[in-house]
C-alpha cells in the first residue's frame, strides 16, 4: 500500500519532471543562449544546467539561480518554480518576497520575481507595497535590475532615480549642482545620452532606487 509520504513524493518527482521539461524546450526554441552560456552565467560548472535538465541535479534550482534565469530569459520566476514552494512562498515563508514590474514594456513581460529577504539586508520593506522593480536592458545584452521605491518623488541625495518623461522611463544618477543649489545635475544611466543641468522643482521623479543588480 502507497502511504501519504510516498504519494507526496511521487507527486513532487512528477512535478519537477515537468518543470524541467518546459525549461528543457524553452531553451531549446531560444537561440541565444545554449546550456553552457546560462551556466556561466549563473557562475556554475560548463555542465550544471545539463545535469539538471537531464540527470535531475540538483532536484530543485536554488532561488537565486531561478531568479538570475527568470531575467536572462525573459521568464516569469514561477513558471519554474514548484508549485508546492510558491504556495509555501504565498502563505507567508517571511524569507521571500514578491516584487511587482513598474514596466509594462513589452521587450519585458515579466509581471513579478521573487527576492530572498537575504539579497535586501538594509533595505526598509516595511511599506512593501511601494517598492516596484523596473529592468533597462544594455546594448551589450547586459540586464539590470532595479527595486524603486515609487513613494518618493523628489530629491533626496545625490543617487540613482527613475525619471519620468511622456509615458518613458530613464534611469539616472542625480546630484546637486554645487555651483547652484537650485539646480541638478542629471546623468543618464545608459551612456549613449548626454548629462544635462535642470531646476529641482523641474525634475520629473518617479521613484529612488534602494537596489541594483545585474546579470550578463
Amino acid at each position: 500500500m502507497t502511504n501519504k509520504s510516498q504519494f507526496n513524493k511521487q507527486t513532487r518527482n512528477q512535478e519537477l519532471d515537468g518543470l524541467r521539461k518546459k525549461l528543457k524546450e524553452y531553451i531549446a526554441k531560444n537561440n541565444k543562449f545554449n546550456l553552457r552560456q546560462l551556466s556561466r552565467i549563473l557562475h556554475k560548472n560548463d555542465a550544471y544546467l545539463q545535469q539538471y535538465l537531464y540527470r535531475g541535479t540538483p532536484k530543485v534550482l536554488p532561488e537565486e539561480d531561478r531568479y538570475k534565469l527568470s531575467i536572462e530569459l525573459n521568464l516569469d520566476i514561477n513558471e519554474f518554480t514548484p508549485e508546492w514552494l510558491l504556495n509555501k512562498n504565498d502563505a507567508g515563508n517571511d524569507q521571500n518576497i514578491f516584487i511587482p514590474n513598474i514596466s509594462s514594456d513589452k521587450k519585458n513581460d515579466l509581471k513579478k520575481i521573487c527576492f530572498s529577504k537575504a539579497l535586501l539586508e538594509g533595505i526598509n520593506l516595511t511599506k512593501i507595497q511601494n517598492i516596484f522593480f523596473y529592468q533597462t536592458f544594455l546594448d551589450t545584452n547586459t540586464v539590470i535590475t532595479n527595486l524603486v521605491d515609487v513613494s518618493i518623488k523628489d530629491f533626496i541625495d545625490e543617487n540613482l532615480y527613475l525619471l519620468i518623461d511622456k509615458g518613458i522611463y530613464y534611469l539616472t544618477y542625480v546630484k546637486i549642482n554645487e555651483k547652484d543649489y537650485q539646480k541638478i545635475i542629471v546623468k543618464p544611466f545608459e551612456k549613449k545620452f548626454s548629462s544635462f543641468h535642470i531646476n529641482k522643482n523641474q525634475l520629473n521623479i518617479y521613484g529612488k532606487v534602494l537596489w541594483q543588480g545585474s546579470t550578463l
